[in-house]
Parts: C-alpha cells; sequence; structure tokens
C-alpha cells in the first residue's frame, strides 16, 4: 500500500509528528472499499512508526474502533484520526471513552457541530482544514477549540497566507507544504553561501568526471565545508579515526569518497541556512530516493546528478526565494538547471512524482509515474529505504530535543 508520511509543525516550526496518509487500493467505492483500506493500513502502522521516530497520525474508520482493531497497537506512539461525524453513532462514542481510558490517544477529522465532546476527549487534537474553510470562520473555530480545551490543528497550510492566519488566530499545529522559511526567521549566511559553493562543486562533476585538484581548492578555500566534512569523516562508519584534515582524508579514502561526503554534509548545511534541522533531513532524504528511482529512467544521469537534483529541490524552502531563481546563484548543467526552472526532462519530471508523494496527491503521482514508465510502488519502496538510509547517515536516532 502506498503510504507518505506528512510533517506537523508546532508554532515555532519543528516537526512534532507525522500525518500517515495512504493511497487507496480498491478502485471501487464506497464503505466496503474504505473499510478494506484502512485495515491494510493497520499493517503496516508498527513499521511506519518505528521509521518516523515520532508519533505518527493515523486515520481509522468507526468499525475498527469498535471491534477493538487497534488495541493491538497499544506499545505504538500512534494517535488514531477518526472522523469527527463518527462519534454520532453511540457504539463508537463509548468504543472510543473505553480505549481513552486504555490510554489510546484520539484525533478527530472536522470540526464538531453537533452535541458537546466527551470530556474524555479533552486535549485531543481536531483536524481543520484551511482550504475548505473560509479564513475567518477557521480563524473562529480555532479561537473555540482553544477555549474548550483541544487542541486544532490546521490541514492545508500550503502558503504563508495561511499559516500567518493559523497562527494568529493560536492554533498549535499545522501541516502543509514546506514553508521553512518565515520572515522573522533567523538567516544563517555563511550556511547559505557555503551551500552555493557545495552545489556548485558538485553539479560541476554530476556527469561522473573524476575530481580534480579545483575539488581540493574548493574544500580548502571554504573553511566551513572543510571543518563539516572532516566531522563527517572521523566518523567510524567510514573506516578512518581522526584524520588531521580534509587533505589527509582524501589521500587515505581518495577523492570521490570526499566528494560522496560533501552530499550529506551539504544536506546538513541546507538545514542550518534554513535554521531547520528537519530540512536537512528532507534533503538527504530526496537525495538518495532520486539516485535509486532514476537509475530505472531512459538513459539515466550519474547518480552523483540525481543526489544534487534531490538536494536542489529543497533549496526554494531554505532559502525563502523561487527556485526559478536560483540559477542565477549556482553555476548548473543543463539536467540540473531544468529541475528548477521547468521539469521538463526526466530527471525533473521524476522530482515532480516525489513531490506527489510527499505531498500525498495519490492521482497526480499514479499519472506522473506512468509518464515516466516507473512503477508507483517501486518509488514508495525506495522512499522508506531511502527514509532509514537519511536517517543513519544524519544520527537521528529520537527525535529533537525540545
Amino acid at each position: 500500500m502506498l503510504t507518505s508520511l506528512l510533517p506537523i509543525r508546532d508554532r515555532r516550526d519543528r516537526v512534532v509528528g507525522y500525518a500517515l496518509s495512504a493511497c487507496p487500493v480498491n478502485e471501487r467505492t464506497g464503505d466496503a472499499a474504505s473499510e478494506d483500506d484502512a485495515r491494510r493500513l493497520l499493517d503496516g502502522v508498527s513499521r511506519t512508526a518505528r521509521l518516523a521516530a515520532r508519533s505518527v497520525v493515523v486515520p481509522v474508520t468507526p468499525a475498527l474502533v469498535r471491534d477493538g482493531a487497534i488495541t493491538r497497537f497499544a506499545s505504538t506512539d500512534a494517535v488514531w484520526l477518526l472522523a469527527t461525524t463518527a462519534l454520532e453513532e453511540e457504539r463508537t462514542r463509548k468504543s472510543v471513552d473505553r480505549l481513552i481510558a486504555q490510554g489510546f490517544h484520539f484525533a478527530l477529522d472536522g470540526y464538531p457541530e453537533g452535541d458537546p465532546l466527551s470530556t474524555a476527549l479533552t486535549g485531543s487534537t481536531i483536524v481543520l482544514d484551511a482550504g475548505r474553510t473560509a479564513p475567518a470562520v477557521l480563524e473562529n473555530r480555532v479561537r473555540v477549540l482553544l477555549a474548550a480545551g483541544l487542541r486544532p490543528l490546521v490541514r492545508g497550510v500550503d502558503d504563508r497566507a495561511a499559516r500567518h492566519r493559523a497562527l494568529a488566530a493560536g492554533a498549535p499545529l499545522h501541516m502543509g507544504r514546506l514553508l521553512v522559511r518565515a520572515s522573522a526567521a533567523r538567516i544563517d549566511r555563511t550556511a547559505e553561501e557555503s551551500v552555493v559553493r557545495a552545489l556548485t562543486m558538485l553539479a560541476a562533476f554530476a556527469d561522473g568526471r573524476a575530481a580534480n585538484a579545483a575539488f581540493d581548492a574548493y574544500v580548502q578555500d571554504d573553511p566551513n565545508i572543510g571543518a563539516s566534512l572532516l566531522r563527517a569523516m572521523s566518523s567510524a562508519a567510514i573506516g578512518v579515526r581522526g584524520p588531521r584534515s580534509v587533505t589527509h582524508a582524501m589521500t587515505m579514502l581518495g577523492r570521490d569518497a570526499v566528494m560522496e561526503q560533501l552530499v550529506s554534509v551539504t544536506a546538513r548545511l541546507i538545514g542550518e541556512a534554513a535554521g531547520d534541522h528537519e530540512l536537512a533531513f528532507v534533503a538527504l532524504r530526496r537525495a538518495r530516493l532520486c539516485e535509486r528511482t532514476a537509475a530505472a529512467l531512459d538513459a539515466p544521469p550519474h547518480p552523483r546528478a540525481r543526489s544534487v537534483a534531490g538536494l536542489l529541490s529543497v533549496l526554494e524552502f531554505a532559502f525563502g526565494v523561487p527556485a526559478a531563481a536560483l540559477p542565477d546563484r549556482i553555476d548548473l548543467p543543463p539536467v540540473l538547471r531544468d529541475t528548477l526552472e521547468h521539469r521538463r526532462q526526466p530527471l525533473g519530471r521524476l522530482l515532480d512524482v516525489i513531490d506527489a508523494l510527499d505531498n500525498g496527491w495519490w492521482d497526480d503521482m499514479r499519472a506522473r509515474c506512468a509518464s515516466l514508465g516507473i512503477s508507483p510502488a517501486v518509488v514508495s519502496q525506495a522512499n522508506v529505504d531511502a527514509w532509514r538510509d537519511a536517517r543513519d547517515e544524519l544520527g537521528i536516532l529520537r527525535p529533537d530535543p525540545t
């Protein structure tokens, strides 16, 4: 089953959890089809929660709540998302109250229009949709829910105006497209310039050519990159113990090995430039995902070009500028320039597939996969592998401390 984890952010834009989105398996519609899909989704919840390393919001049906299907996940860090209207049915309402008493956590999808909610749900999350609610109504509902001791989560925060409205109303949680750099965010210009230099250098060798003396000079000219590379290469994972310098490490490992480390180092610097460590993870995951899936394209580009494309795809969020403006700052070959400007070439179109996956746009993802001749299931599994690899490379073992 195709699934995606959509980040949930708090008022400080820190990722505090993920919402699980799933592509329906059934082409038919109706309650029976929805029930089958919901049960399939449950089969992978434990694995997904371990992969996320944070709380996961999982959609469930009333029948799954009533028959106790979720009780086998008592030790899973999950919040069960149920349609608010489902509480109109007495059996479902009693089942929710019983499960809450047993330690399960619920969120409700939709503003409660009818009878008051059970006191057992005090403190629960209520999901509101910014795209389907007039701004004034949304702001009023957020305030009413807060006053009632509930936690509004505003979904569909896809632009800065929607984000501002949600925060101004007091919403503690929001989710939507990546909107990393707020207008008041601290800008780390040193990290930003190092990102530009790193991507320029990676792009210069994106066709697979071996690194040369120009790469050595680049590393030596940017102390920020040099220090970051040295820390990365001091890891026992790559078999180097205490290199005296990056030049020393290049002598031992070779330039290509150091350039490979530059991919993860650049991802870290992207997060530093944005003031958002989660973005470092997103950048590296997308880089590794591009490496895997672009191998299936006709005349696939070199793996280095694929990884750079993944890094470039998050740069507009890190820098807070339109993607089309980035080629003015970074010298890119045509295949990589296209990923920022038009996405007409296969590698750029693959990034559209990854965007659709990351946002849970399932119809769009399947259509774009078909145009490229790639199976959606292959992309989904590669995403799981890339998620795990990026987490391991960055040393993400648990949620960031508050």
